[in-house]
């Protein structure tokens, strides 16, 4: 073949591969279980059958149903030719059963327990409420859910305290390098259209259910951990209602797995924090400093240097500093209209600054009793809450509380979990932390200039408010919590992956 003739046919070859991924990547999964049909079996008003068809041909070749009224399938009913009953209510448990854990990034809890109460995912029970960790952001949550080591930063671009410079960005999102709880996914969004979801949210988000479809049906591991990122991005760019729409198609996608492996499998769905669903705008954070005598730069070159990495679009930021600054900008942020709070390590108390007033959280026993103590005012408005905690015998003399305690206490709270979480927040998660944190309040996020200019965020997370701090959970048996710490959900989890790694 002529060189020219060759160079030609490699230009064609090209040109209609990029225009094949351009017409076909991305596009709506196609899915094999089609729902024809949901009824009301016992008269009694509820939705209990489902009807479906997996051969495409319009006739009902599975029957799925819920036997006693829970909401949650417990039957499966096989037809064509020999009808065979499956039970896959959950009750008896085997330890050869294949597990299935998937994190759906951002997904809050409010959302997919409405799905759930309009009969989707019905393959679970209904929905638990999960508390993430704070700050409420992806890595930092999935470092605490799956129990691996620190990750750098609380996002991907972080300030490297030792090299005294930023460092990470949007290199360490495509290379995912030096971030532990990776190496406990067995399926995660590849690097590079983490950033594209934003630009390009529905292919995005399409082309990574089909890609989580296809690696797990390629798997024999009997215990496999999946994090579909996309469903944060589209939560954050789309309205309530689009997001809600998109949600089915992953009812549909859970459904087919479910169907494709019998019922007969361990089967965990659930979210590593929530999402505001609040319009929210960028805040000029660095005029506001510059106008109080600080300079936010790329590295501490002096006493007025303050470096916030700016990565992401999101409700809390960590803020680093020379260390005899960090009390005062603690105070000075919280004049700024949108900083809810700030809190830091001084000693050995979390100190806790707001407009409401000061509090100190301090530990005993290596952390496993925590007292939340005002000061001036209560800036995390807990008063309420420890009376009831006094009356019930769960604070002793000193003000102390087990961690348990203290969860039980506050999960529902407006703060959720927030002793807990500011006590692990503040002196865990991440090796080069912060002087001090920052919590917006819902509305307003920090981040990229750049990136603030390309999208209208309709949502964030960050914050300690429970709309961000409160994900989701369900699995496909009984639920023996309505509410949990993320910490505690995939322990079990841990030690089977172990397993499987070390053969």
């Amino acid at each position: 073949m002529r060189p020219k003739l060759f160079v030609a046919a490699l230009v064609l070859l090209f040109s209609s591969w990029m225009l094949y991924n351009l017409l076909f990547w991305g596009r709506p999964v196609p899915f094999n279980v089609q729902t024809l049909q949901r009824s009301d079996r016992n008269g009694d008003g509820v939705i209990d059958t489902w009807q479906l068809d997996t051969s495409q041909d319009g006739q009902t070749d599975i029957v799925e149903i819920d036997t006693d009224g829970d909401g949650r399938i417990d039957r499966l009913q096989l037809g064509h030719p020999k009808i065979e009953v499956l039970d896959v209510s959950g009750r008896k448990t085997e330890a050869a059963r294949r597990k299935l854990a998937v994190c759906l990034d951002g997904v809050p809890y409010e959302d997919m327990a409405e799905l759930w109460d309009q009969g989707y995912f019905r393959e679970f029970s209904r929905p638990g409420k999960l508390i993430s960790a704070f700050p409420s952001l992806s890595d930092v949550a999935l470092t605490e859910l799956l129990h691996t080591e620190k990750v750098p930063g609380y996002e991907n671009l972080y300030f490297d305290v030792r090299q005294n410079a930023i460092a990470g960005g949007a290199a360490s999102t495509v290379s995912k390098v030096r971030m532990p709880y990776l190496d406990a996914l067995n399926y995660d969004e590849p690097g590079i259209f983490k950033g594209l979801a934003y630009l390009l949210p529905l292919r995005i988000y399409h082309a990574d259910l089909g890609r989580f479809r296809k690696r797990y049906a390629a798997s024999q591991r009997p215990a496999y951990v999946a994090h579909i990122c996309s469903t944060d991005s589209i939560c954050h760019v789309l309205s309530r209602e689009q997001f809600l729409k998109l949600m089915l198609e992953l009812d549909r996608l859970l459904r087919e797995i479910y169907i494709q492996q019998k019922g007969q499998l361990d089967f965990v769905v659930f979210s590593d924090h929530g999402n505001s669903h609040v319009t929210n705008r960028r805040i000029d954070l660095d005029r506001f400093l510059v106008q109080h005598g600080f300079q936010v730069e790329s590295s501490i070159r002096s006493e007025k240097s303050v470096v916030i990495p700016a990565f992401g679009l999101v409700g809390a930021l960590p803020v680093y500093c020379q260390a005899q600054n960090t009390g005062r900008l603690a105070r000075l942020l919280t004049n700024h209209e949108a900083v809810d709070f700030t809190t830091y390590l001084e000693g050995d108390s979390i100190q806790i600054v707001s407009a409401a007033g000061t509090a100190a959280i301090t530990a005993k026993d290596f952390g496993e009793l925590l007292r939340y103590a005002p000061v001036d005012g209560d800036p995390l408005h807990l008063k309420s809450v420890m009376r009831r905690m006094v009356e019930q015998d769960q604070l002793n003399a000193e003000g102390f509380a087990s961690k348990s305690n203290w969860f039980a206490a506050t999960a529902g709270h407006e703060y959720a979990d927030a002793v807990n979480a500011l006590y692990h927040g503040v002196t865990n998660h991440v090796s080069n932390r912060a002087n001090l944190l920052a919590s917006l309040k819902d509305g307003y996020h920090y981040g990229s200039p750049f990136f603030d200019r390309l999208v209208t965020m309709r949502s964030t997370h960050g914050n300690l408010r429970s709309t961000s701090m409160t994900g989701f959970f369900m699995c496909n048996g009984p639920m023996p919590h309505a509410i949990l710490p993320a910490r505690e959900l995939l322990k079990d989890w841990q030690s089977a992956n172990s397993i499987e790694n070390a053969r």
